[in-house]
């Protein structure tokens, strides 16, 4: 619902990716996410600059992440 894609994951991670759009890239996105304490992995030294890796936590931390991305992706 927050217009990113995300890869489909059988493992305890997703691959959520981020436009070109500047100011909404992954770089902005791990720089922000940072910024509200949440640490994601950036992949791009795996060949995906527009991919953000988030390991799945538990619902509290992953609703704090959904919100902090609908928080990014509003502004």
């Amino acid at each position: 619902g927050l217009g990113l894609e995300v890869t489909p994951s059988v493992c305890n991670f997703v691959l959520i990716h981020f436009p070109e759009t500047p100011g909404k890239t992954a770089a902005d996105a791990d720089a922000y996410l940072t910024s509200q304490g949440l640490i994601i992995r950036a992949v791009d030294p795996y060949g995906l600059p527009n991919a953000l890796r988030a390991t799945v936590g538990s619902e509290t931390e992953n609703r704090r992440l959904v919100d902090a991305l609908s928080t990014f992706m509003k502004a």
